[in-house]
């Protein structure tokens, strides 16, 4: 798929933009708070999910603007095109969705027709972090594939919320607490599978260029390994078992200590075994290109269709090799690829390939 125009209305310090990318690969060049990310953010938040900031809503609207929009003409690997846009007002906590002047009911619904991964500075930190943050990544590397993981997760994280109320307000709502935690185990249960299928697919589908080290990826999860050997509704009663059984300890400790929400993400050098946590930042830094990359050639395997590619700074701690070993696999990426940096000597290897903007005052000009 490839972006034909994007249009912004009052997107973080976008008052408008309409821009027409002329060539598969995109480098978007200026100094720091000129607007970069901010434009990797706004073609983010055309597929499903929260985008690649997380940012609440309200901080996505110019200021002093009622709401904000983010709209484009994408060509489909069948060559037709299709208008996709997504917006909110100021202070809405939804954002809708609309696709060739229908709104369409979920955000799922969006995902066949654009999709993306990405990859920013910030996401270094996974490896220092709590899980947490390791799975939210991971739920993103899911979401691309299935977008109907997003509403799972979202209800698990509801009635994890609802229990642990429950169980401090209302201790003895035996039949409360019991439909809450039936819907943890459904949940939780249809998550884990989603997650645990990414997680294996990524292992046995990693084709790199020999420079970016191969990942093993490993869920951390009791929940996981509870279905490698058991069927889904086994799994379900075991852990609406565990959940009843805990709930005096759980009140305690006011935490919910059964659910896909203990899940962690483990990454390691698949062939030192090295986990990634010990390594340098130029390693880590090379191992999160790599997943990167390697989820994106899935998704084309899977889904016969090549996801965008927002690189934010992405030649950050790599060394001179492995700079110019992304660069040249971007060359033949068959997507549109969105690069930022500060300087356009940088991507010099890409000359010839990929169209050179400025980014300045809201604006995206030929540099």
């Amino acid at each position: 798929m490839s972006i034909q125009r994007l249009t912004l209305t009052n997107f973080r310090n976008y008052t408008r933009l309409t821009w027409s990318p002329t060539h598969p690969i995109s480098v978007l060049t200026g100094l720091n708070g000129a607007g970069k990310t901010n434009l990797l953010e706004a073609i983010s938040l055309l597929s499903p999910g929260k985008g690649l900031r997380s940012a609440p809503l309200p901080q996505l609207c110019r200021a002093e603007a009622k709401e904000w929009g983010v709209a484009a003409t994408i060509r489909l690997k069948n060559n037709e095109l299709v208008q996709l846009g997504t917006g909110a007002k100021s202070e809405e906590k939804r954002r809708s969705f609309v696709l060739d002047g229908r709104t369409i009911r979920s955000q799922a619904q969006a995902a066949p027709y654009f999709s993306c991964v990405w990859l920013t500075p910030q996401m270094d930190s996974l490896f220092q972090e709590g899980p947490s943050g390791r799975r939210r990544f991971l739920d993103r590397l899911v979401m691309a594939l299935t977008p109907d993981h997003a509403r799972e997760i979202s209800a698990h994280e509801r009635s994890i919320s609802s229990r642990n109320r429950v169980l401090l307000e209302q201790p003895h709502a035996e039949t409360w607490l019991s439909a809450i935690e039936d819907s943890i185990a459904r949940h939780a249960t249809a998550a884990t599978a989603s997650r645990l299928a990414l997680v294996e697919h990524m292992n046995a589908h990693n084709a790199l260029p020999s420079l970016f080290p191969k990942t093993r990826l490993t869920l951390d999860c009791p929940i996981a390994q509870h279905l490698k050997t058991a069927p889904a509704l086994q799994v379900e009663d075991s852990l609406r078992a565990k959940l009843k059984a805990t709930r005096a300890i759980d009140r305690e400790q006011r935490m919910t200590s059964h659910g896909a929400h203990r899940a962690d993400l483990g990454m390691a050098d698949m062939e030192t075994e090295r986990p990634a946590h010990l390594s340098s930042s130029g390693q880590q830094r090379a191992i999160l290109t790599g997943i990167v990359l390697s989820h994106a050639a899935l998704m084309s395997t899977l889904k016969g269709q090549t996801p965008s590619l927002l690189l934010d700074e992405p030649l950050l701690h790599l060394d001179e090799k492995r700079c110019l070993a992304l660069l040249e696999t971007l060359k033949s990426f068959g997507s549109s690829v969105f690069l930022t940096g500060t300087d356009p000597q940088s991507f010099k290897a890409l000359e010839g390939d990929a169209a050179f903007l400025a980014v300045k005052d809201g604006q995206v000009l030929t540099s």
